[in-house]
């Protein structure tokens, strides 16, 4: 997708490297808005990220958009983080 995510996917040595397409960029850009948004936190963006990404990581193409676009409503219906973060 990008040269940029190239070089960081090689420098974490996986194999098969993982590949992003833009329709994956973009929904996994969406869904760190809805979260960033539901939650009034950006911290909490990465983060639902990262676990919607583990729940579609062994799944199909298809199937993986469907998680992250299930992962996006679910981001917007949490509603605000009520708790920080406590990770600081």
């Amino acid at each position: 997708m990008n040269p940029w995510f190239e070089r960081f996917t090689a420098a974490l040595e996986a194999d098969p490297a993982p590949l992003l397409d833009r329709e994956e960029a973009r929904l996994l850009l969406d869904l760190a808005g809805a979260a960033a948004r539901g939650a009034g936190a950006r911290q909490f963006a990465p983060l639902a990220t990262y676990l919607a990404g583990r729940v579609a990581a062994d799944a199909a193409y298809a199937d993986r958009l469907q998680v992250i676009r299930a992962a996006i409503e679910a981001a917007a219906a949490a509603g605000p983080a009520e708790e920080p973060l406590g990770i600081d």
